[in-house]
């Protein structure tokens, strides 16, 4: 395995304990992978990118159907049914530059892994 893609990884998967206090470590590992398929599906692979979306702004559309795919894969992995909690956590993640770093990392290297 790649151990950058591994420390990136592990990293994205450590915030995502602090922000959802999940106990099941495989849970947000997968969570950390999934989240990285969809931005490398979405074509971000650069921190700056995710700026960008944050300075849209939290009213625009673009935000809010970017933060809505960040929870909803935090509910699928964790299965915490609270929306409004999921909602927090993917905002604080997504504010977070160590956490962005490294799940642009993983977005990165899956799409150079893929060519």
């Amino acid at each position: 395995m790649d151990t950058k893609l591994f420390d990136s990884t592990k990293f994205a998967a450590y915030f995502l304990w602090e922000y959802t206090h999940e106990d099941n470590t495989l849970k947000l590992w997968r969570c950390a992978e999934d989240i990285a398929a969809f931005l490398k599906s979405s074509e971000i692979f650069h921190p700056d990118y995710i700026v960008n979306i944050i300075r849209l702004g939290v009213y625009d559309m673009g935000y809010i159907a970017f933060v809505r795919q960040i929870a909803y894969r935090i509910f699928i992995h964790t299965g915490c049914g609270d929306a409004l909690a999921n909602w927090y956590s993917a905002e604080k993640l997504l504010a977070n530059h160590e956490w962005r770093k490294a799940i642009t990392d993983m977005s990165y290297i899956y799409i150079t892994k893929e060519r």
